[in-house]
């Protein structure tokens, strides 16, 4: 049961930060996910969401370290196209 709270738990706090992405609220967004990847720092997802958050800001540097760690706790997870496109976006720069 431990387990399913945690999972649950973990759901919840996604949909939150993702709606404060969506909303704008950057700063919120950032604190809840810095707060989450201190308690659990082998989230890939929560990694996963950081960048998102970095990239939307053009944080490219921030948002490739951010997508890298997803990708090494998750390698077939969605940060691994994340991580080409921007390594695309720093050569342009």
């Amino acid at each position: 049961m431990a387990d399913k709270n945690k999972i649950l738990l973990q759901i919840i706090s996604a949909v939150e930060i993702e709606a404060l992405m969506r909303e704008g609220r950057n700063t919120e967004a950032r604190s809840l996910l810095l707060n989450l990847l201190h308690k659990e720092p082998n989230n890939a997802y929560a990694w996963y969401l950081l960048g998102n958050l970095y990239s939307r800001q053009q944080l490219y540097r921030d948002a490739l370290e951010a997508y890298n760690n997803a990708k090494l706790l998750e390698p077939d997870g969605p940060a691994a196209a994340a991580v080409d496109w921007v390594v695309e976006q720093l050569s342009l720069e």
